[in-house]
Order: C-alpha cells, then structure tokens, then sequence
C-alpha cells in the first residue's frame, strides 16, 4: 500500500520497519523543514472506498454510503495535521467582540509574534489602505487603521502560509488558493458594507478561509482526478457535484468541521459550510453574502483560471441580497484592483 504526504504528494512505499504502534508512517517531506505524519489507515479506507464506490463489485449503493461515512470519518481526524490557526489570530478575533477591549491589548498581542506582526506591518503600509510607507509599528496601525481593519489585517496574515503552497489535485499552483481566498474575502467585506455593517468583519473572515476543507481534500481528488474528470464530462457536471459524488461530501463540509476544531465562530462556520449552496442555511444572509463572493472571484477569474466549473451561483441568491447585475460587476472590478493592491 503506498501512503502520500499532504504537503508534497510524493508517493512513497509503507515499508514495516517505518510503522509505528500508532499507525502512522513519518515522510520526511521536502518541502517543508519538518516531518510531516501520514495516517495509513486513512489511505487503506481511501482505497476501500474507491473498490466500493462505483466499482463493478455490485455490492449497491449502501456499501458505497457506508465506506464514504468511514472516508469522512477518518478524514476529520486528520484535521489534526492541518496546520493549526495562529493564536494571535484566534485571540484577536475573540478581542474584536468583546466592546470593552482596547488598542494597547490589540497591540500587545500581535507583537507577541513576530512573524505575524512583520506581515501585518507589510500588509497595512500596501497601497489598499493607503498608507504606503507611513506606518512603523503595530500601535500606531491600530490608531490610523482602526481596530476592525486591523483585525482583519491580522487575519489575512495568519492565514497567508496555511493557504499558500502547491495543490495538484485542484490543479492549482502556488499561492493560488491565497489569492483566491484573499479576493472571496475583499468582495465579501464590500457586498456586507453594502447590505449589512454588522457583518463586515465575519463576513471578511469567512472569504478569507472559505476554501480551507480543499487542503485536507486535496490529495484524495488527486487520486481520482482521472475519474472525476471522466464523470465530469460524461455526466455535464460540475467539480463540485463530482466530490459529492466519489466522497459522499465536499469541500464546504471539511472546511466547516475544520473551522469547529479552529473554534471559528458558529456564524462564520454555518456560512462557510453552505457557501455553495446558502439555501439550506436557513436564510442565513452570511452565507448569501459569502456564496456570492465566491462567484464573483471565479467569474473575475482571480486565483483560479480553469474552475469555473466549480461554482455555479445558486437561483434566488441576488434575489435574496438584493443585488443588481451592476452591483456584481461594480464589485469585480473593485476586487481586481484591491487584490492587486494588497
């Protein structure tokens, strides 16, 4: 059985001297500084699963179910793996909401790490906020950015590295993922000042790590991409419908049990995990506003260039939002500029 690494998706052979009691299987990946762990069971369920989902073995619909609820299962353990959010991140969106707080903690915190608080210096002194070169240090950001910007500066600089790198079962290059991810969070901060000031803040944060499930998923589409696209072609339908398809769940679904164990506010994980299809969220204007987003990023053709097919917006959901075709477009353009901008 060959065993994969989720940061560099180099195939390697499972040899018995390299397990261990726990199952797990130690590749020393070379695209990163450190050891990444294989979990080996997870990719002996994989491999059940594609002899029972759709496989001539005529053993029905119900054994298929029954291998994509183990895939899952085992597959939201593995989140494990997945680098974990920032505390800085963490702790200043639990900042955020509480009123009382102030600038002089928001300041404290980002300083406790630096590598964050670098990129957030980077990131304030771009042309988007229009302080090229004025700002020197944290406290004097949290003074001319205000605390929601500045917050939301701290979560785009937490998030850049987890979102940045090479997928090849999505087909995307490096960074491509970021940038995407970064444009879904710029048009959904303008669609929510338009529609709703409460949610700017949420509604930035969710564009920001709307996609994140496709990291986890990422090496099993790989391992199927022929037969996904066969499907895809075969069947008219969409990359999409095709994870629901081989997996049983897609993309949203990970991504929100990823955002339970990174203690993401239930609000922006119910929107995440509907952001492809905001009506089964119970009229949630979050996930609306987060659906739309993501569509207008794809249409823009920010990040992605062949996944078009990957999202498709849902009926009813301008209607929902009240936006006008010349809404959408005003935003595209404003997103291309600001991304580049950033």
């Amino acid at each position: 059985m060959g065993t994969a690494c989720d940061c560099c998706q180099q195939k390697q052979k499972a040899k018995d001297e390299s397990l261990n009691g726990s199952g797990e299987h130690i590749c020393n990946c070379r695209s990163r500084d450190e050891n990444i762990k294989i979990d080996t069971e997870l990719d002996q369920t994989a491999a059940a699963s594609d002899d029972k989902n759709g496989s001539s073995t005529g053993e029905g619909p119900a054994a298929a179910a029954q291998y994509q609820e183990e895939l899952k299962s085992r597959i939201v353990k593995s989140i494990k793996d997945l680098p974990p959010m920032p505390q800085v991140v963490t702790k200043i969106q639990h900042l955020i909401s509480d009123l009382n707080s102030d600038t002089t903690k928001l300041a404290a915190i980002i300083e406790s790490d630096q590598a964050i608080a670098a990129k957030v210096l980077k990131m304030a002194n771009s042309a988007f906020y229009g302080m090229s070169g004025r700002i020197s240090s944290i406290q004097q950001a949290s003074l001319l950015l205000g605390y929601q910007t500045l917050g939301e500066i701290v979560t785009m600089a937490g998030t850049a590295d987890i979102l940045s790198g090479t997928m090849p079962g999505y087909g995307y290059n490096s960074r491509e993922l970021w940038i995407h991810s970064l444009s879904v969070a710029v048009a959904a901060k303008m669609i929510a000042e338009m529609k709703n000031k409460d949610v700017v803040h949420e509604a930035h944060t969710a564009g920001l790590i709307h996609d994140v499930g496709k990291i986890i998923l990422d090496r099993y589409v790989a391992e199927k991409k022929d037969q996904i696209s066969a499907y895809m072609t075969q069947e008219e339908k969409t990359f999409l419908d095709a994870e629901r398809h081989f997996f049983g769940f897609d993309h949203a679904d990970i991504a929100s049990e990823i955002c339970q164990t990174w203690k993401i506010s239930e609000k922006i994980t119910l929107a995440i995990g509907s952001h492809h299809r905001p009506s089964i969220s119970n009229a949630d204007e979050l996930s609306y506003i987060l659906h739309v987003a993501d569509y207008i990023a794809m249409m823009g053709g920010i990040g992605y260039d062949d996944d078009d097919s990957l999202c498709e917006l849902e009926n009813g959901a301008m209607d929902f939002l009240k936006l006008r075709q010349e809404d959408v477009s005003d935003t595209m353009l404003k997103v291309l500029e600001a991304v580049d901008q950033l």
